[in-house]
């Protein structure tokens, strides 16, 4: 085959457009040349080019809170049970975490702040009666999963309903805790 017939070996042009009113269509070579340039003006390289995923940016009151359950917090371990049907096991038999907790009118509200998978997690819990009500949140304050545990019972799956009135209620508790405490 001749070298001029061969397209690999042709000089690189733009093919000529048969009207002036459509676009001139551009090689491939073209594409893929600039294709490494619309990637470096993005932030990051994508996660599918093997770059890492973009960081959530946390908001100062839950980082405030963080902090705060951090360095004030008490060492303790979690029951299992109640975090596995919220889609957080470990495999082990307790879930190491700090903890801070207080006593109030409608019941004691308790936090926690646990680095187990990888990643921080807050699990705010409260007791009302003879009924505990947990959350498991992201640092981010992102509810989830939620669950309930009766004293004499299993644990079990909480309806979304109760949760999206309840999560509010203890995240916004121990916000302005940690405000307070900031002031």
């Amino acid at each position: 085959m001749k070298q001029s017939a061969d397209r690999r070996c042709a000089p690189f042009r733009i093919a000529p457009a048969a009207d002036h009113s459509v676009p001139l269509l551009i090689s491939r070579r073209l594409l893929l040349a600039a294709l490494p340039l619309g990637l470096a003006a993005c932030e990051g390289m994508p996660t599918w080019l093997g770059g890492k995923p973009p960081r959530d940016r946390i908001s100062p009151q839950a980082a405030r809170l963080a902090r705060w359950v951090n360095t004030s917090g008490r060492d303790s371990v979690l029951d299992p049970r109640a975090l596995r049907i919220m889609g957080f096991d470990n495999g082990q038999r307790d879930i190491p975490v700090k903890q801070l907790a207080e006593e109030t009118a409608n019941g004691r509200h308790v936090v926690s702040l646990t680095s187990l998978r990888g990643r921080t997690e807050f699990i705010f819990h409260r007791r009302e009666g003879d009924n505990l009500y947990f959350h498991l949140a992201s640092v981010n304050l992102v509810r989830q999963g939620s669950a309930t545990y009766p004293r004499q019972g299993a644990p079990a799956r909480m309806a979304d309903v109760f949760a999206s009135t309840d999560y509010p209620a203890q995240a916004s508790y121990w916000l302005e805790q940690a405000e307070r405490r900031a002031v």
